[in-house]
């Protein structure tokens, strides 16, 4: 997690955002050919790889290409910290990160009987595989379709990896070194030792897992540049010892307002760029943490509600454009000085960013045993969108479509914009909103405008 905070934003000229947003649109088309990367990467894993998201197909034909819902949400994941309960080694007093308590939590997020999985991220120093382990195997038994990341921990070496990869066959991730270039107290890891790690990680885990590379801090609004920087004339040998390239993701305000270089499309764009044109997961972000309009946790005034917003917005938008994971900072508040938890301790008190992801997984749920594996349709609809607006098309094994359309604002709430819909024939929709909870039957037509304020809300068709 980056310690320091974040980097001033300069403004990008147009024809710098320009290029960021002709990145974008390669990547969207690029990762059209996902289930076969995967498919590939799959070998000797002995848990298979979950399918990952096909981005809709950018010509509606028809009508508008679908994802898998179990994948949309599938792709969300949150950062934990087994070791806690043993001599509080991991500093996240006073978290409370026995299995039971994660166990509870996880439930909580994707409320009962939803099929949807909530992923885990884990850091990893040789000797703390006795203690992760069995951690990790009462959590996968007791959560179905839990996947794990796990990365060898802030100024770790290539002493992490074997012990890591002897839990090969509870993970489906592997990482190189998290953030390299932060000083967690003993400066900044040399790139040899950075480049170490990386490549005994791909030589012993690229035939059992997908591998990340290290989790270089960088920020906006070019963050190919502190890539770049960071690993010198080393940075297309890193490219070559990874299937992903891996950031972490810690935006100033809105992720999901474009045009001065930090928005998550413009911030992927760049690491795409650098790493090769790879495909990207963020293995940690949080939506307010060091947000600089003095609407973060540590700012008087603060209740989660604008991180319930903007966390739904990164969800759609990160499956949107192809991002492959999202893996929130953190379950539980690391200790004293960092609110950053879906749940201040445990699962007794959840904060409105767990509430919102619970009512996405309870409204859109799929329990099926297909859920992850049948092919998605068309929908035939054609979607029109005011500035600052969009919207995500995705559908249950059982032939519901859920369509999510949103406003994008700093604030929630705020002046409505129009979204006109128009469907080939007469349809019936349920409305939901997924922050008020708010639910609305909508007659059949064939032609519908919704006034939408700054929210998210999700379309249930059929």
């Amino acid at each position: 997690m980056a310690q320091t905070p974040a980097p001033r934003v300069d403004v990008p000229s147009r024809d710098e955002f320009d290029a960021l947003a002709a990145r974008v649109t390669v990547l969207e088309a690029d990762v059209a050919d996902l289930d076969g990367r995967v498919t590939a990467l799959e070998g000797g894993n002995p848990e298979p790889i979950p399918p990952e998201p096909v981005p809709p197909d950018p010509s509606p034909g028809t009508g508008l290409q679908a994802l898998r819902i179990a994948d949309v949400i599938g792709i969300f994941g949150v950062n934990t910290f087994s070791s806690l309960d043993d001599g509080n080694m991991w500093g996240s007093w006073p978290a409370d990160y026995r299995p039971e308590q994660v166990i509870n939590a996880l439930r909580y997020l994707t409320g009962d009987n939803t099929g949807h999985a909530i992923r885990i991220r884990e850091y990893h120093y040789a000797g703390r595989e006795t203690m992760q382990r069995p951690w990790l195997e009462q959590i996968k038994a007791a959560v179905p379709n839990t996947t794990v990341a796990m990365c060898v921990a802030a100024n770790g070496s290539t002493n992490e990896v074997p012990s890591m990869l002897s839990m090969a066959d509870l993970l489906v991730w592997t990482e190189g070194l998290n953030e390299p270039n932060t000083d967690f107290g003993s400066g900044q890891v040399p790139v040899e030792q950075t480049m170490d790690i990386q490549n005994r990680l791909f030589a012993e885990g690229a035939d059992k897992l997908v591998v990340m590379g290290p989790s270089i801090v960088a920020g906006m609004p070019h963050p190919e540049g502190w890539v770049t920087g960071y690993f010198g004339d080393r940075m297309a040998e890193c490219n070559s010892l990874l299937h992903r390239g891996n950031g972490h993701y810690y935006p100033p305000h809105c992720s999901d307002l474009v045009g001065d270089g930090t928005s998550l499309p413009e911030y992927i764009g760049g690491l795409w760029t650098a790493y090769g044109e790879h495909l990207i997961d963020l293995t940690e972000y949080h939506p307010s943490l060091y947000n600089n309009e003095g609407n973060g946790p540590s700012n008087s005034g603060w209740d989660g509600n604008r991180d319930a917003y903007y966390t739904l917005l990164a969800l759609l938008r990160s499956s949107k454009i192809g991002v492959m994971g999202l893996w929130w900072y953190a379950l539980f508040d690391y200790g004293e000085v960092y609110k950053c938890g879906l749940f201040p301790t445990n699962a007794t008190n959840p904060r409105p960013a767990a509430d919102a992801l619970r009512r996405l997984c309870q409204t859109c749920l799929d329990p099926s045993d297909t859920a992850r594996s049948f092919a998605p349709g068309k929908c035939d609809v054609q979607v029109g969108c005011p500035p600052n607006c969009d919207y995500h098309l995705a559908q249950a094994s059982n032939g519901t479509f859920m369509l999510f359309i949103w406003h994008s604002e700093n604030e929630p709430g705020g002046d409505a914009r129009p979204v006109t819909l128009t469907f080939t024939q007469r349809t019936g929709l349920t409305m939901v909103d997924l922050l008020s909870g708010k639910r609305d039957e909508l007659a059949p037509e064939t032609d519908f405008v919704i006034d939408l304020p700054a929210t998210v809300r999700v379309l249930l068709v059929g």
